[in-house]
């Protein structure tokens, strides 16, 4: 009896062991973390500030920008922000949610970008999306980041018509 009793609790110990809790919520200083972070990125963004733009960025990051290659890790995505970066802009980010679990966090938001001037420069709006990871620091870094435009992209040009066929001559 003894020894049932004794295996059944060590069964029980051996699952309880390999049980873990569940991640603890977001804060509400999580939530604001991520929002000043978007703040300063685009304060960053409208002095053509390469380096404060990539302030929040892990070193295995991803940036999927709309209608372009990923860029991946700090050294493709710096890339990718100075070839951005010759143009003065506006840039406004609305965050919109911030949800998660113990080290990862997602956000998502609407963007307004203008270029300058504004009377004759470019203008986009369109949402975003990013992933977080808590690292041991305890500091939120960006790891993922995709956005896109509103507007429908301009349609294709229409195919070029096939060329007709060589006739075929008889032998």
């Amino acid at each position: 009896m003894r020894r049932a009793a004794a295996g059944t609790l060590m069964i029980a110990f051996v699952a309880l062991a390999g049980c873990k809790s569940a991640p603890a919520p977001l804060t509400d200083a999580d939530r604001a973390a991520a929002s000043q972070r978007d703040s300063a990125y685009a304060v960053a963004a409208g002095s053509g500030n390469v380096e404060g733009m990539m302030a929040n960025y892990a070193p295995d990051a991803m940036v999927m920008p709309p209608s372009m290659p990923m860029a991946r890790g700090t050294d493709q995505i710096r890339q990718l922000w100075k070839g951005m970066t010759s143009v003065k802009v506006s840039l406004q980010l609305t965050q919109e949610t911030a949800d998660g679990a113990g080290d990862f966090m997602y956000t998502t938001g609407k963007y307004h970008y203008q270029e300058l001037p504004a009377e004759t420069g470019a203008s986009e709006n369109g949402k975003y999306l990013e992933v977080f990871h808590r690292g041991a620091d305890a500091k939120w870094m960006l790891v993922a980041e995709s956005w896109s435009p509103n507007a429908a992209p301009a349609p294709m040009a229409p195919a070029a018509p096939p060329k007709p066929a060589a006739p075929h001559r008889a032998k």
